[in-house]
């Protein structure tokens, strides 16, 4: 096995003896252990007996087979105890960025307003970014619109009501053609926009939600609009949709693993 950087032979042979339990095979005695992974009955044996002294496994039944330990579930808890959306959401936006080539940006309702709360700069030389912590109006760019979009009918009509601020010459300010843009928003799932924030920069934006099927953020892309060209955009909203899938997936365990009757 070919190996770089400090390596624990014994420590790697107990994680591979850990990995081969999975639903298929939730029971292995030692020397099935040995013969799958090639490896003496007695190192094996010596393996699961640490292991079953510090709750990582269990014997079975009397006849030397064993299966997963409690102390498994202990750790589990403790990382989907620590789990936020930030957490959850960052290495999928890592992957995203990385897929994409674009700056991915997570924005959450914060009164009339967006924020930024986590973000990764696209490695393009010539990128967009946000400032962490950052506010936006919520009724200009896609990562903002998609927030709107999803907010209570009379809150919607509450916050077009204080009047919308032109930031850019293509920043929507007639009330009805937002409204407009949200439904579509709502109908197709994610949300377009060219240089309604800054001249120049495209952006698209799909929703998270939560285990109850509520929109908590929205997940967004942008960089100069000359990368959003047509025949991008489909596949950019493909990678969008599979990463806020994730993320949502990923939360919904988390606030089952949450919940007291769990």
């Amino acid at each position: 096995m070919a190996t770089s950087g400090p390596y624990l032979q014994t420590v790697d042979r107990a994680l591979q003896v850990l990995l081969q339990f999975d639903e298929a095979h939730p029971e292995w005695s030692a020397a099935e252990l040995a013969q799958q992974l090639g490896l003496h009955r007695s190192i094996v044996y010596r393996i699961l007996a640490t292991l079953e002294r510090r709750g990582f496994v269990t014997q079975a039944d009397r006849r030397g087979r064993f299966r997963l330990g409690l102390k498994l579930v202990e750790l589990g808890n403790v990382v989907l105890a620590n789990m936020d959306l930030r957490q959850v959401a960052h290495p999928v936006m890592e992957r995203l960025v990385r897929e994409t080539g674009e700056s991915a940006f997570l924005t959450v309702v914060s009164g009339d307003e967006s924020v930024c709360v986590d973000k990764i700069d696209s490695p393009q030389p010539i990128r967009v970014t946000l400032t962490l912590g950052g506010r936006s109006p919520l009724h200009a760019g896609a990562s903002n619109k998609i927030l709107l979009a999803y907010l209570p009918p009379k809150a919607i009509d509450a916050y077009i009501a204080k009047g919308l601020e032109q930031i850019t010459p293509d920043t929507i300010t007639d009330p009805q053609q937002l409204k407009e843009e949200l439904a579509q928003i709502r109908k197709q799932g994610w949300a377009y926009s060219v240089g309604e924030l800054t001249p120049g920069v495209a952006a698209m934006a799909v929703p998270l939600r939560n285990s109850n099927g509520e929109v908590v953020a929205g997940l967004s892309i942008a960089n100069l609009a000359s990368r959003f060209s047509e025949d991008r955009r489909p596949m950019l909203i493909q990678k969008l949709r599979e990463a806020a899938d994730e993320i949502s997936a990923q939360l919904l365990v988390w606030h089952t693993a949450q919940s007291p009757s769990s």
